[in-house]
Protein backbone atom coordinates (compact mmCIF):
# COMPACT_ATOMS: atom_id res chain seq x y z
CA UNK A 1 0.00 0.00 0.00
CA UNK A 2 2.67 2.81 0.98
CA UNK A 3 4.67 1.81 -2.31
CA UNK A 4 1.02 2.77 -4.75
CA UNK A 5 0.60 5.83 -2.97
CA UNK A 6 4.50 6.61 -3.92
CA UNK A 7 3.49 5.91 -6.96
CA UNK A 8 0.69 7.86 -7.35
CA UNK A 9 2.41 10.67 -5.69
CA UNK A 10 5.18 10.45 -8.32
CA UNK A 11 2.69 10.10 -11.32
CA UNK A 12 0.95 13.34 -10.13
CA UNK A 13 3.94 14.82 -9.41
CA UNK A 14 5.24 14.37 -12.93
CA UNK A 15 2.12 15.55 -14.79
CA UNK A 16 1.97 19.04 -14.37
CA UNK A 17 5.73 19.07 -15.87
CA UNK A 18 4.01 17.18 -19.04
CA UNK A 19 1.01 19.07 -19.19
CA UNK A 20 1.96 22.11 -18.80
CA UNK A 21 5.12 22.11 -21.24
CA UNK A 22 3.59 24.07 -23.60
CA UNK A 23 1.65 26.20 -21.46
CA UNK A 24 2.00 29.78 -20.40
CA UNK A 25 0.22 31.10 -17.68
CA UNK A 26 0.25 35.17 -18.17
CA UNK A 27 -2.26 37.82 -16.53
CA UNK A 28 -2.17 41.70 -15.31
CA UNK A 29 -3.04 42.92 -11.59
CA UNK A 30 -3.82 46.22 -10.93
CA UNK A 31 -5.65 48.08 -8.72
CA UNK A 32 -5.71 51.61 -6.71
CA UNK A 33 -6.92 54.06 -4.29
CA UNK A 34 -9.13 56.53 -5.56
CA UNK A 35 -10.99 59.84 -3.99
CA UNK A 36 -14.22 60.18 -6.36
CA UNK A 37 -16.72 62.93 -6.12
CA UNK A 38 -19.70 63.86 -8.34
CA UNK A 39 -20.97 67.58 -8.49
CA UNK A 40 -23.61 67.93 -5.74
CA UNK A 41 -22.55 65.10 -3.59
CA UNK A 42 -19.88 64.34 -0.88
CA UNK A 43 -16.64 62.79 -2.08
CA UNK A 44 -16.26 58.81 -1.53
CA UNK A 45 -12.90 56.82 -1.36
CA UNK A 46 -13.15 53.86 -3.31
CA UNK A 47 -10.52 50.58 -3.44
CA UNK A 48 -10.95 49.78 -7.28
CA UNK A 49 -9.71 46.97 -9.38
CA UNK A 50 -8.83 48.26 -12.27
CA UNK A 51 -10.06 44.36 -14.65
CA UNK A 52 -7.02 42.49 -13.14
CA UNK A 53 -7.33 39.30 -15.30
CA UNK A 54 -5.00 35.75 -15.18
CA UNK A 55 -4.70 33.64 -18.33
CA UNK A 56 -3.41 30.61 -19.71
CA UNK A 57 -2.55 29.89 -23.59
CA UNK A 58 -0.28 27.69 -25.80
CA UNK A 59 0.08 25.93 -29.13
CA UNK A 60 1.06 22.74 -30.62
CA UNK A 61 3.44 23.00 -33.82
CA UNK A 62 1.43 20.99 -36.79
CA UNK A 63 3.77 20.98 -39.30
CA UNK A 64 4.00 22.78 -42.17
CA UNK A 65 4.70 26.33 -40.44
CA UNK A 66 0.85 26.01 -38.82
CA UNK A 67 0.28 25.96 -35.43
CA UNK A 68 -2.89 25.53 -33.08
CA UNK A 69 -3.59 28.12 -30.57
CA UNK A 70 -5.64 28.31 -27.87
CA UNK A 71 -5.73 31.11 -24.47
CA UNK A 72 -8.42 30.73 -21.57
CA UNK A 73 -8.76 34.27 -19.57
CA UNK A 74 -10.73 35.01 -16.69
CA UNK A 75 -11.15 38.26 -14.60
CA UNK A 76 -9.49 38.21 -11.57
CA UNK A 77 -10.78 40.58 -9.25
CA UNK A 78 -8.87 42.31 -6.19
CA UNK A 79 -11.79 43.45 -4.57
CA UNK A 80 -13.92 40.72 -4.06
CA UNK A 81 -16.60 41.66 -6.87
CA UNK A 82 -18.51 38.54 -6.98
CA UNK A 83 -20.18 39.36 -10.59
CA UNK A 84 -20.69 37.49 -13.62
CA UNK A 85 -17.58 38.68 -14.96
CA UNK A 86 -15.13 36.96 -12.54
CA UNK A 87 -16.59 33.61 -14.15
CA UNK A 88 -13.95 31.34 -16.01
CA UNK A 89 -13.15 31.94 -19.56
CA UNK A 90 -14.98 35.43 -19.36
CA UNK A 91 -12.52 37.44 -21.30
CA UNK A 92 -10.54 37.10 -24.22
CA UNK A 93 -10.64 33.05 -24.62
CA UNK A 94 -10.52 31.05 -27.68
CA UNK A 95 -9.45 28.20 -30.17
CA UNK A 96 -7.04 28.56 -33.38
CA UNK A 97 -4.75 28.34 -35.77
CA UNK A 98 -2.58 30.07 -37.15
CA UNK A 99 0.34 30.33 -40.23
CA UNK A 100 2.21 32.33 -43.15
CA UNK A 101 -1.89 33.22 -43.95
CA UNK A 102 -2.40 35.14 -40.45
CA UNK A 103 -4.59 33.58 -37.55
CA UNK A 104 -7.80 32.76 -37.27
CA UNK A 105 -9.92 32.56 -33.83
CA UNK A 106 -12.78 31.38 -32.58
CA UNK A 107 -14.61 32.15 -29.22
CA UNK A 108 -14.79 35.10 -26.84
CA UNK A 109 -12.69 37.64 -29.01
CA UNK A 110 -11.59 40.63 -28.27
CA UNK A 111 -12.56 43.03 -30.86
CA UNK A 112 -9.55 45.52 -33.04
CA UNK A 113 -10.42 48.41 -31.10
CA UNK A 114 -9.80 46.83 -27.22
CA UNK A 115 -6.71 44.71 -28.60
CA UNK A 116 -4.96 46.89 -31.14
CA UNK A 117 -5.83 50.19 -30.52
CA UNK A 118 -6.65 52.64 -27.36
CA UNK A 119 -3.39 53.96 -27.89
CA UNK A 120 -4.59 57.66 -26.78
CA UNK A 121 -5.73 55.84 -23.74
CA UNK A 122 -2.97 54.91 -21.18
CA UNK A 123 -4.84 55.16 -17.68
CA UNK A 124 -6.42 52.83 -15.50
CA UNK A 125 -9.08 53.43 -13.10
CA UNK A 126 -12.30 52.49 -11.44
CA UNK A 127 -13.78 56.58 -12.02
CA UNK A 128 -15.10 58.02 -15.13
CA UNK A 129 -13.05 61.41 -14.37
CA UNK A 130 -9.71 59.68 -14.74
CA UNK A 131 -9.60 57.33 -17.99
CA UNK A 132 -10.95 58.43 -21.41
CA UNK A 133 -14.21 58.32 -22.41
CA UNK A 134 -13.16 57.86 -25.92
CA UNK A 135 -12.30 54.47 -25.40
CA UNK A 136 -14.25 53.15 -22.45
CA UNK A 137 -17.86 54.51 -20.76
CA UNK A 138 -18.69 56.11 -24.24
CA UNK A 139 -17.38 53.73 -26.59
CA UNK A 140 -19.22 50.76 -27.60
CA UNK A 141 -16.25 49.08 -28.80
CA UNK A 142 -13.48 48.27 -26.69
CA UNK A 143 -14.64 44.83 -25.21
CA UNK A 144 -15.39 40.90 -26.69
CA UNK A 145 -17.76 39.06 -29.38
CA UNK A 146 -18.67 36.61 -27.14
CA UNK A 147 -19.69 34.29 -30.24
CA UNK A 148 -17.50 35.54 -33.05
CA UNK A 149 -14.67 34.93 -35.51
CA UNK A 150 -11.61 36.81 -36.38
CA UNK A 151 -9.04 36.49 -38.29
CA UNK A 152 -5.41 39.02 -38.36
CA UNK A 153 -3.15 39.24 -41.37
CA UNK A 154 0.40 38.82 -41.43
CA UNK A 155 2.27 42.18 -41.86
CA UNK A 156 2.44 43.37 -44.96
CA UNK A 157 5.60 45.84 -44.84
CA UNK A 158 4.45 47.56 -42.43
CA UNK A 159 0.59 47.22 -42.55
CA UNK A 160 -1.84 44.97 -41.39
CA UNK A 161 -5.61 44.28 -40.98
CA UNK A 162 -7.94 42.03 -39.18
CA UNK A 163 -12.10 41.02 -39.89
CA UNK A 164 -14.55 39.92 -37.56
CA UNK A 165 -17.70 38.79 -36.89
CA UNK A 166 -19.87 38.30 -34.08
CA UNK A 167 -23.51 36.71 -34.32
CA UNK A 168 -26.08 36.48 -31.91
CA UNK A 169 -24.33 37.13 -28.84
CA UNK A 170 -27.53 36.62 -26.48
CA UNK A 171 -27.90 33.15 -27.54
CA UNK A 172 -27.08 31.81 -24.05
CA UNK A 173 -28.69 34.17 -21.54
CA UNK A 174 -32.32 32.46 -21.63
CA UNK A 175 -33.69 36.17 -22.23
CA UNK A 176 -33.40 38.81 -24.27
CA UNK A 177 -30.26 41.12 -23.56
CA UNK A 178 -30.28 44.35 -25.45
CA UNK A 179 -26.75 44.57 -25.09
CA UNK A 180 -25.53 41.45 -26.45
CA UNK A 181 -28.18 40.33 -28.64
CA UNK A 182 -26.70 41.69 -32.23
CA UNK A 183 -24.59 40.42 -35.35
CA UNK A 184 -21.21 42.61 -35.47
CA UNK A 185 -19.21 42.71 -38.57
CA UNK A 186 -16.01 45.13 -37.64
CA UNK A 187 -12.83 45.44 -39.97
CA UNK A 188 -9.30 46.92 -38.58
CA UNK A 189 -6.64 48.53 -40.20
CA UNK A 190 -2.98 48.93 -38.94
CA UNK A 191 0.31 50.64 -39.92
CA UNK A 192 3.64 50.93 -38.15
CA UNK A 193 6.46 52.31 -39.19
CA UNK A 194 9.54 53.38 -37.29
CA UNK A 195 7.78 55.80 -34.42
CA UNK A 196 4.52 55.96 -36.24
CA UNK A 197 1.56 54.26 -35.08
CA UNK A 198 -1.70 54.36 -36.85
CA UNK A 199 -4.89 52.52 -36.02
CA UNK A 200 -8.80 52.48 -37.65
CA UNK A 201 -11.75 50.74 -36.92
CA UNK A 202 -15.06 50.28 -38.39
CA UNK A 203 -18.08 48.05 -37.04
CA UNK A 204 -21.86 47.83 -37.63
CA UNK A 205 -24.36 45.63 -35.69
CA UNK A 206 -27.95 44.83 -36.44
CA UNK A 207 -30.09 44.09 -34.12
CA UNK A 208 -31.88 40.82 -36.00
CA UNK A 209 -31.93 38.18 -33.70
CA UNK A 210 -35.54 37.83 -32.39
CA UNK A 211 -36.47 40.97 -30.02
CA UNK A 212 -33.48 42.91 -31.00
CA UNK A 213 -35.05 43.78 -34.50
CA UNK A 214 -36.73 46.28 -32.87
CA UNK A 215 -33.88 48.40 -31.55
CA UNK A 216 -31.37 50.50 -33.49
CA UNK A 217 -28.95 49.95 -35.75
CA UNK A 218 -25.09 51.14 -35.39
CA UNK A 219 -22.11 52.23 -36.91
CA UNK A 220 -18.90 53.41 -35.40
CA UNK A 221 -15.39 54.32 -36.40
CA UNK A 222 -12.36 55.46 -35.10
CA UNK A 223 -8.93 56.54 -36.13
CA UNK A 224 -5.45 56.95 -33.76
CA UNK A 225 -2.63 58.15 -34.57
CA UNK A 226 0.58 58.52 -32.80
CA UNK A 227 4.07 59.54 -32.63
CA UNK A 228 7.06 57.82 -30.41
CA UNK A 229 9.77 60.21 -30.82
CA UNK A 230 13.13 58.76 -29.70
CA UNK A 231 14.06 61.43 -27.12
CA UNK A 232 10.89 59.72 -24.82
CA UNK A 233 8.01 61.84 -26.21
CA UNK A 234 5.26 59.99 -27.69
CA UNK A 235 2.06 61.99 -28.74
CA UNK A 236 -1.16 60.66 -29.33
CA UNK A 237 -4.59 61.92 -31.25
CA UNK A 238 -7.77 60.07 -31.90
CA UNK A 239 -11.64 60.23 -33.22
CA UNK A 240 -14.32 58.42 -33.21
CA UNK A 241 -17.94 58.77 -34.81
CA UNK A 242 -20.65 56.76 -33.66
CA UNK A 243 -23.67 56.70 -36.09
CA UNK A 244 -27.59 55.24 -34.45
CA UNK A 245 -30.59 54.89 -36.22
CA UNK A 246 -33.13 54.22 -34.03
CA UNK A 247 -36.41 52.55 -33.88
CA UNK A 248 -38.93 55.21 -35.30
CA UNK A 249 -35.82 55.70 -38.66
CA UNK A 250 -34.50 59.10 -37.20
CA UNK A 251 -30.49 59.20 -36.93
CA UNK A 252 -28.37 60.08 -34.39
CA UNK A 253 -24.20 60.90 -34.38
CA UNK A 254 -22.16 61.14 -31.75
CA UNK A 255 -18.36 62.52 -31.68
CA UNK A 256 -15.67 62.29 -29.64
CA UNK A 257 -11.89 63.31 -30.06
CA UNK A 258 -8.90 63.11 -27.43
CA UNK A 259 -5.39 63.64 -27.30
CA UNK A 260 -2.53 62.45 -25.26
CA UNK A 261 1.06 63.46 -24.58
CA UNK A 262 3.86 61.12 -22.50
CA UNK A 263 6.90 61.70 -21.72
CA UNK A 264 9.46 59.25 -20.17
CA UNK A 265 12.11 60.36 -18.04
CA UNK A 266 14.09 58.09 -16.78
CA UNK A 267 11.87 55.79 -14.35
CA UNK A 268 9.44 58.26 -14.57
CA UNK A 269 6.36 59.07 -17.36
CA UNK A 270 4.59 61.95 -17.12
CA UNK A 271 1.09 61.61 -18.88
CA UNK A 272 -1.54 64.24 -20.08
CA UNK A 273 -4.78 63.70 -21.85
CA UNK A 274 -7.60 66.15 -23.14
CA UNK A 275 -11.01 64.58 -24.54
CA UNK A 276 -14.02 66.36 -25.85
CA UNK A 277 -17.20 65.15 -27.16
CA UNK A 278 -19.64 67.62 -29.49
CA UNK A 279 -23.00 67.79 -28.97
CA UNK A 280 -25.03 64.94 -30.40
CA UNK A 281 -26.89 65.48 -33.83
CA UNK A 282 -30.28 63.96 -34.18
CA UNK A 283 -31.56 64.33 -38.06
CA UNK A 284 -28.94 66.85 -38.54
CA UNK A 285 -29.78 68.97 -35.63
CA UNK A 286 -27.05 69.13 -32.30
CA UNK A 287 -29.27 68.89 -29.18
CA UNK A 288 -27.83 71.79 -27.35
CA UNK A 289 -25.33 71.24 -23.98
CA UNK A 290 -24.56 67.26 -24.52
CA UNK A 291 -21.16 67.20 -25.19
CA UNK A 292 -18.32 67.26 -22.77
CA UNK A 293 -14.74 68.11 -22.18
CA UNK A 294 -12.03 65.95 -19.98
CA UNK A 295 -8.71 66.23 -18.45
CA UNK A 296 -6.49 64.27 -16.60
CA UNK A 297 -2.80 64.71 -15.76
CA UNK A 298 -0.88 61.68 -14.02
CA UNK A 299 3.27 60.80 -13.83
CA UNK A 300 3.92 56.83 -13.64
CA UNK A 301 7.26 55.31 -11.88
CA UNK A 302 8.62 52.19 -13.25
CA UNK A 303 9.46 50.16 -10.12
CA UNK A 304 10.77 47.27 -12.61
CA UNK A 305 10.01 46.38 -15.57
CA UNK A 306 6.69 44.56 -14.75
CA UNK A 307 5.51 46.32 -11.63
CA UNK A 308 4.84 50.45 -11.86
CA UNK A 309 3.27 52.80 -9.27
CA UNK A 310 1.46 56.29 -10.69
CA UNK A 311 -1.03 58.74 -9.16
CA UNK A 312 -3.60 60.37 -11.42
CA UNK A 313 -5.80 63.25 -11.26
CA UNK A 314 -8.81 63.85 -13.48
CA UNK A 315 -12.06 66.33 -14.20
CA UNK A 316 -14.90 65.54 -16.21
CA UNK A 317 -17.16 67.97 -16.95
CA UNK A 318 -20.49 67.08 -18.60
CA UNK A 319 -22.95 69.78 -20.55
CA UNK A 320 -25.69 70.33 -18.67
CA UNK A 321 -28.18 68.26 -20.61
CA UNK A 322 -25.64 65.07 -20.88
CA UNK A 323 -27.55 63.86 -18.13
CA UNK A 324 -24.47 62.67 -15.85
CA UNK A 325 -22.86 64.77 -13.19
CA UNK A 326 -19.55 66.63 -13.47
CA UNK A 327 -16.79 64.40 -11.66
CA UNK A 328 -13.22 65.23 -10.31
CA UNK A 329 -11.60 62.14 -8.85
CA UNK A 330 -7.77 61.83 -8.08
CA UNK A 331 -6.24 58.19 -7.47
CA UNK A 332 -3.16 55.87 -6.74
CA UNK A 333 -2.31 52.97 -8.97
CA UNK A 334 -0.42 50.08 -8.99
CA UNK A 335 -0.15 47.66 -11.64
CA UNK A 336 1.87 44.42 -11.62
CA UNK A 337 2.26 42.19 -15.15
CA UNK A 338 3.31 38.26 -15.04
Amino acid sequence: MAMNKKLIALTLAALPAAAMADVTIFGTLKAGFENVKDKGTSSVNNVADFGSRIGFKGNEDLGNGLKAIWQIQSRASLTGDSTARNTFGSRNTFIGLQGGFGKVRLGNVSDYADSDMAIVNPWESEAAALQLEIGNNRSPLDTRLKNSVRYDSPDFGGFDFSLQHGVNEGKNLGVFDEENNRRVNLVGLGYTAGGLTAKYVFARWDYKNGVGSELDNTRYQRAEVGYNFDFGLNLVGAYSQNNDREVDGSKIKDRQAAVTATYTVGAFTPKFSYGKGWDTKSAGVSAPDTGYDQYIVGVDYALSKRTTAGVSFGKLDNDKNYGEPDQRAAGVQMIHQF
